[in-house]
């Protein structure tokens, strides 16, 4: 489980959270809603190791992120942004085989079918459409291997067919690894997900 214990952080004087706890499960999909300017992405960003609390605690599965090197951090969490830049003109196959083979999740292959993205892999990445490149982007993500994917606003360039397919996925995958994610809307597809987490 991820364990935040009396989280504080702040941009100068604005003060984002003040003695904030919380539990996120594993092997299950936990929904991070709230309005925009309530702190979700900083949220995300302070677990993904981004940014660094002014004071309090994140655990995961037993270790305190504060005593990890960068490289045992991201054995333990994969992040998916909001919006990642693809500057350069690599085809998706040879965006997803930067991923190291000895740290690709078992569920790679799962992954790319259900987000239809082997039809894509011989395109660049920055010809896509914003809605590919955020399928793209979260299989990014989840092809690596950790204990919990973090996914920022995964949905928000999808349209109701790709919004299904992602939603059907995580439910998959929350079977067998922790899945965060963040939205703005939460009220259609809290169904989906198992416990949630509201941020006001």
């Amino acid at each position: 489980m991820i364990e935040i214990k009396k989280l504080c952080f702040s941009y100068g004087k604005n003060q984002i959270f003040d003695d904030f706890s919380a539990v996120i499960g594993g092997n299950c999909a936990t929904l991070l809603g709230g309005p925009n300017g309530s702190g979700k992405t900083t949220l995300l960003q302070l677990i993904g190791g981004v940014r660094t609390p002014n004071s309090g605690s994140i655990v995961i599965n037993g270790h305190a992120l504060s005593t990890l090197k960068t490289k045992e951090q991201a054995q333990l969490r994969s992040v998916a942004p909001q919006r990642r830049i693809f500057e350069l003109a690599f085809t998706v196959k040879e965006l997803f085989a930067v991923v190291n083979p000895k740290q690709r999740a078992p569920h790679s292959s799962e992954t790319c079918e259900a987000l239809d993205l082997y039809e894509l892999f011989e395109a660049k990445v920055t010809e896509l459409s914003l809605g590919q490149q955020q399928r793209v982007s979260v299989a990014l993500a989840l092809i690596q291997s950790a204990e919990y994917y973090l996914l920022d606003e995964p949905l928000s360039a999808q349209d109701s067919i790709y919004t299904q397919k992602m939603l059907d996925l995580i439910s998959v995958l929350s079977k067998k690894t922790g899945i965060l994610v963040i939205t703005h809307s939460t009220g259609h597809i809290a169904q989906y997900f198992d416990e949630n987490i509201y941020l006001s």
